[in-house]
């Protein structure tokens, strides 16, 4: 396989668990991330708690770039808001002296795309979202060609012991910013032998859309409410709000010409689960807010259409945010 050297960067809960499974699945694998979480890992190694198994892997960790050689593949699981600070590093991982744009980078992230409206076409051709990129800094640093997003569905979380469970889900789909799937398969069986279920994508942006209704809806709500998905879902006035948001998100969704798919809650009312948002909120971290909330509100201004009540969310999620002294 031609992929053997992988680089996890930001080993949290999603990446912690890919670096044990692509560890146990015989690649060398690297994790770069913060100080204290590089040297968490360095002391300790890795465990996931996964369908009643304890896995544990021992990757290598460091919190410098220049430390590690380089790299075949790159995965970055970050959470949006932290992949500003160190997209300019990603450089400095390629497998050529000079930075191959070959050398895929795949990003396995919630929410919208800094480049969602590259190789899109129509009006928006090109456009882009102040929200996610102001200043242009992940245009530059990180080139299309080396783009892979990943739409991950995976219910994973930390534990206090700073071991990761597992719940459910180990879905993963690929796709590129032109949809071109040309070595895409061979990106696939990187993950695939890692038990991951993995698809090749004919349309990245229709599939993050699918998953996008349901972090906006859900994701928010459960920061404010500060409940599980299942009691959210149970809660007749606040699934009320949950669907009018997702009614707007297909309304939007249509509009760029992307069909958000069957309705979803009913599958998730059952889960006792709480939200990837509601744990930063809970931890005193930043919350995804441009991404999945802000950016959806700066498409639909710039489509003219109506998202009153994904509006009234933004701003009810910005307020909370700052009253928990996240911004």
């Amino acid at each position: 396989m031609a992929f053997r050297n992988i680089c996890i960067v930001g080993p949290g809960a999603i990446g912690g668990m890919m670096a044990v499974m692509l560890s146990r699945a015989g690649f060398n694998v690297s994790t770069l991330g913060r100080a204290r979480k590089a040297e968490a890992i360095a002391l300790r190694g890795l465990t996931l708690r996964q369908g009643g198994e304890t896995l544990q892997a021992r990757p290598k960790a460091t919190a410098s770039v220049a430390k590690l050689g380089p790299q075949d593949l790159i995965v970055v699981t970050l959470k949006s808001n932290a992949l500003p600070s160190v997209a300019a590093q990603l450089k400095a991982l390629s497998n050529a002296p000079k930075f191959n744009p070959a050398t895929p980078m795949v990003f396995a992230m919630n929410g919208v795309p800094w480049w969602f409206f590259d190789d899109f076409g129509g009006p928006l051709a090109g456009t882009r979202l102040k929200s996610l990129d102001p200043d242009g800094m992940l245009h530059a640093a990180v080139p299309e060609a080396s783009i892979v997003w990943g739409v991950i569905n995976c219910s994973v979380h930390e534990l206090p012991d700073g071991s990761i469970q597992h719940t459910t889900g180990q879905h993963l789909i690929l796709g590129r910013p032109n949809d071109d799937p040309a070595g895409l398969d061979e990106i696939a069986e990187v993950f695939r032998a890692a038990n991951y279920k993995t698809l090749v994508s004919a349309n990245i942006r229709q599939d993050l859309w699918i998953k996008l209704l349901v972090n906006v809806t859900i994701n928010p709500v459960s920061a404010l409410t500060v409940a599980t998905i299942k009691d959210m879902l149970a809660e007749p006035l606040v699934a009320e709000a949950i669907h009018a948001v997702a009614a707007e998100m297909r309304a939007l969704g249509l509009a760029l010409g992307l069909d958000a798919g069957p309705d979803r809650f009913d599958r998730m009312k059952d889960a006792v689960v709480k939200t990837s948002m509601l744990q930063d909120l809970e931890r005193g971290r930043p919350l995804e807010l441009e991404s999945i909330v802000d950016a959806v509100v700066e498409i639909a201004e710039r489509c003219g259409v109506a998202l009153p009540q994904t509006r009234q969310l933004a701003g009810l999620m910005r307020l909370r945010a700052r009253t928990a002294g996240l911004l």
